[in-house]
């Protein structure tokens, strides 16, 4: 069987081609674009072999350099057009630098995501347990990264090898986790530093891309009293709920949730969140100034919300945007604090 491996992920490529007879290795520096091509060109020849040749290739589809990841899985695709009996595997960053550690110990794979982001990853016995995400912070716990992303608060830095990159894809291959060639799709998890500086402020509907940062504000802002990642998940297909957020650069900096519900007067918005990650900017103004908006076309006559009754600052927020104190549950919160239910009639 021939097998070829690339990894354009990082600033360093990992190529391997196996064959029966040997396996030919190499780390290429400098531009994926000008230089990767070119390398896995001299490696056929120097093996006999042309792309047709090629049993299953092997991909890494990141997250990473974004221009990387788009050369890898280009090549792929240009292989597929002229070998149609070839299989495919693809691997993530965060397994081949848990390859590479080798530890069945619990820890996180960083990497850096730029902006003072990181893109991490859970791992316990060795396995993977969460799929890679975007974190505004780095996890407590043993964590190891990459040691070209020149991460200071990662304890462990290691240089991913092209031996663990194809020992990882033989472990795949000898598992058949063959996927199509439509399912090579990069892992970006984040838009690239041009989009996001093209985009500014502005709301949008939430989605997926953006559930990581709401559940990052929403711890920092709730506490233990934060809903749950997979809670936010499932705001988003629920059909009695509907969700914004506004973003700065395609950072998520407040977010609201909303709950459609009957009441004496039919149809009911219920607030079930807002939140900011920074304070006095004017963004739970514009939310909540979006959602009245949405009830007075939508024919809704009232829309509630709760806060707690020592939140001073929230609470002189909506009494000026309109909201009335109607009624007090005791001792609500998990702090014993009381909640003010708070409604605007349209």
């Amino acid at each position: 069987m021939n097998i070829l491996c690339i990894d354009t992920a990082f600033q360093t490529a990992n190529l391997v081609l196996h064959t029966s007879s040997k396996n030919t290795m190499k780390k290429i520096e400098g531009r994926h674009s000008e230089t990767t091509l070119l390398e896995i060109e001299k490696m056929l020849i120097e093996n006999n072999l042309s792309p047709q040749d090629i049993d299953v290739i092997c991909v890494n589809v990141g997250p990473g350099s974004f221009t990387g990841i788009r050369v890898g899985i280009a090549l792929v695709k240009g292989f597929s057009v002229v070998n149609k009996k070839l299989k495919f595997i693809k691997v993530n960053s965060m397994e081949l630098i848990a390859k590479e550690f080798n530890s069945k110990n619990d820890f996180y794979t960083i990497l850096n995501a730029l902006g003072g982001r990181y893109f991490v990853a859970k791992f316990v016995n060795g396995e993977m347990v969460e799929n890679p995400n975007l974190k505004s912070e780095i996890p407590d716990g043993e964590t190891v990264g990459a040691i070209s992303e020149n991460l200071e608060n990662v304890k462990y830095k290691i240089d991913i090898s092209c031996n663990s990159f194809y020992n990882l894809c033989k472990e795949k291959i000898e598992t058949e986790k063959f996927c199509s060639s439509c399912e090579l799709i990069p892992m970006y998890l984040r838009l690239s530093q041009a989009e996001e500086n093209l985009q500014g402020v502005k709301i949008e509907n939430l989605s997926q891309k953006f559930i990581n940062d709401v559940y990052e504000i929403s711890k920092k802002e709730f506490g233990s009293s934060s809903w749950s990642l997979k809670m936010f998940e499932e705001e988003l297909i629920r059909p009695d709920r509907f969700s914004y957020c506004i973003t700065d650069n395609g950072n998520v900096v407040s977010f609201i949730n909303v709950l459609v519900c009957e009441g004496e007067q039919g149809k009911e918005y219920n607030v079930l969140n807002v939140a900011s990650k920074e304070k006095r900017k004017g963004y739970a103004t514009q939310l909540l100034e979006l959602v009245k908006d949405k009830a007075k076309k939508q024919g809704i006559k009232n829309v509630w919300l709760e806060v707690d009754d020592k939140n001073t600052p929230a609470l002189c927020l909506y009494q000026k945007l309109g909201f009335k104190k109607i009624a007090v549950r005791k001792k609500y919160y998990k702090n014993g604090d009381d909640a003010l239910i708070l409604r605007y009639e349209i």
